[in-house]
């Protein structure tokens, strides 16, 4: 098992939203390598689209573990605003807390999504533990305009249910089974407006 600095933990995890070309380009890389180590949150799962890197710098001898900031925050409850005039990150947590993955009691959100304010896009995803015979209810609210989103909701099998957001308000309960769900929603609205996705287990 390789060795994994943990000291540069916290750089390496802006790889996934800057990007590795960029990360890369001022630093002395001897070697990256995809890997597929295992990340749990409080001993839950969780599951990246994006892969994980062990890098290696010309003057070190351990590899140091990337992992995708985007996916990985969203996961901990933030929104991510990437401003490309000011080359900027912004951080904005969803719900002042950190979701309890590793079992959510009936009620309490599993999905929390929103277009930060001035913002004419989304691009977020997430996971969420379920169990047979439960029902997640989303709460779309949505005004945009000039555009649509896609929010994919994936099953523990795999199997993907669609929804289109446009400018209506949608309300959907969709049975659960036992295992980890996905999801993902993305999509431009070119004329303003604001989306907001709540999920909850009961």
């Amino acid at each position: 098992m390789k060795k994994i600095d943990m000291k540069s933990f916290a750089a390496g995890l802006i790889i996934g939203t800057l990007g590795i070309t960029t990360a890369f380009a001022a630093t002395g890389i001897q070697s990256a390598n995809l890997c597929d180590t295992n990340v749990t949150l409080k001993g839950a799962p969780l599951s990246f689209q994006h892969p994980l890197i062990f890098v290696t710098m010309d003057d070190e001898q351990d590899p140091n573990l990337y992992m995708p900031a985007n996916e990985l925050l969203t996961s901990l409850g933030y929104t991510i605003h990437y401003d490309d005039a000011k080359n900027t990150v912004d951080l904005i947590p969803g719900n002042d807390r950190s979701p309890d993955v590793a079992g959510y009691a009936n009620g309490n959100p599993v999905i929390d999504l929103a277009n930060h304010p001035g913002q004419r896009n989304i691009a977020q995803s997430g996971s969420f533990q379920a169990e047979d015979n439960q029902i997640l209810t989303l709460e779309i609210t949505s005004d945009i305009k000039g555009g649509s989103l896609d929010f994919f909701l994936f099953g523990p099998d795999g199997k993907e249910q669609r929804i289109t957001i446009e400018s209506a308000d949608i309300a959907r309960e969709i049975p659960l089974e036992k295992g980890l769900w996905k999801y993902n929603c993305s999509g431009i609205f070119k004329e303003g407006g604001n989306v907001k996705i709540v999920g909850t287990i009961r």
